[in-house]
């Protein structure tokens, strides 16, 4: 055993996950946190991280900052052939175990997607003959963390709206939203105002969003519209859930903007009715906001567990949402 760690170190680099010495690895030998970070396919914090924990082990700086990048310290240098090697144990342990497994199970992919397209997606994938070929799917919905999620891999790929971007995951422009629906319960008085519905009737009454990352978590383009015309908004609210905005519907007379794949499904729903909100009306909304497209988030592809067909078919999927009525 070589004299530089003590036994308290022994104890403690016990306690360290296999990544955290992949990160010392690749720090060592790119001299770069970032580039550590690009090549491991996760995000800079984490490796900084992982960083912090291994100078807590090890008692060490182990890489000091200068201008050509990271420096290693003189433990470090002695550290870096033992981690080698345990990284070279590890991929052959890799190796074998994929040659042996000759019938490995399709992997349940994690999938985050925005809430207001969540339950129209689930129902498309449901009909069709996707679970058959490419394996289950478990769908969350999207956070205001998730990209650091899918970047991390804890996600496998995301549908999220184009503005966020915040990690530099690799983007595929899938659709715009193109219109909206009016929701409400069946018995609502907003169904009683003259055709064609105007978004001054809306504001007449208790007006409720849903609100998604990425395209009305600031605000929502129905009450900028009516801040910029100096148009009075009744009442406004907002939810973070697809069940608390059914139930918000249903329990509190209030009248929504859904977009057209989950406006078909609220219309089929007992007791709550939709509607399409006439392009005029929308057009004004766009006017003051401009409408994010929904685009496929990933990581780069050494990192993919699913394969460029299975992304199509879902890309092309939600294409059908905006297109298809059911």
């Amino acid at each position: 055993m070589s004299n530089f760690v003590t036994i308290q170190a022994i104890k403690k680099v016990s306690e360290l996950d296999i990544f955290c010495l992949l990160v010392f690895k690749t720090i060592y030998e790119t001299g770069y946190a970032n580039l550590a970070a690009k090549e491991l396919g996760v995000s800079a914090p984490k490796v900084s991280r992982c960083l912090t924990l291994l100078r807590k082990t090890f008692d060490d700086e182990l890489f000091y900052r200068r201008q050509q990048g990271l420096k290693p310290t003189p433990l470090a240098e002695q550290l870096y052939q033992p981690i080698c090697q345990l990284s070279d144990t590890i991929e052959q342990i890799e190796t074998v175990a994929q040659q042996t497994n000759r019938n490995p199970a399709k992997p349940l992919l994690n999938v985050a997607v925005s809430s207001n397209i969540i339950s129209s997606l689930a129902m498309s994938l449901s009909s069709s003959n996707f679970f058959n070929h490419f394996g289950p799917l478990r769908l969350h919905v999207w956070q205001s963390d998730t990209e650091e999620k899918i970047h991390n891999g804890e996600i496998d790929f995301g549908i999220g709206f184009d503005d966020q971007g915040q990690h530099s995951l690799n983007l595929t422009p899938i659709v715009k939203i193109d219109s909206l629906h009016v929701v409400a319960k069946s018995e609502h008085p907003i169904w009683l105002c003259p055709d064609p519905l105007t978004l001054e009737d809306i504001a007449e009454f208790d007006y409720m969003y849903l609100k998604c990352h990425g395209f009305n978590h600031r605000i929502d383009p129905l009450e900028l519209y009516c801040q910029e015309k100096g148009h009075y908004l009744a009442s406004i609210d907002h939810v973070c859930d697809l069940d608390d905005w059914y139930w918000h519907l249903m329990t509190m007379g209030s009248v929504s903007l859904a977009t057209k794949p989950e406006g078909v499904i609220a219309n089929n729903i007992p007791q709550i009715s939709a509607k399409p909100l006439p392009m005029s009306e929308f057009t004004k909304l766009r006017k003051v906001m401009s409408l994010p497209i929904y685009s496929f988030f990933e990581r780069d592809n050494p990192y993919r567990r699913y394969s460029e067909e299975s992304k199509q078919i879902i890309i092309t999927l939600i294409k059908n949402l905006f297109v298809t009525v059911w």
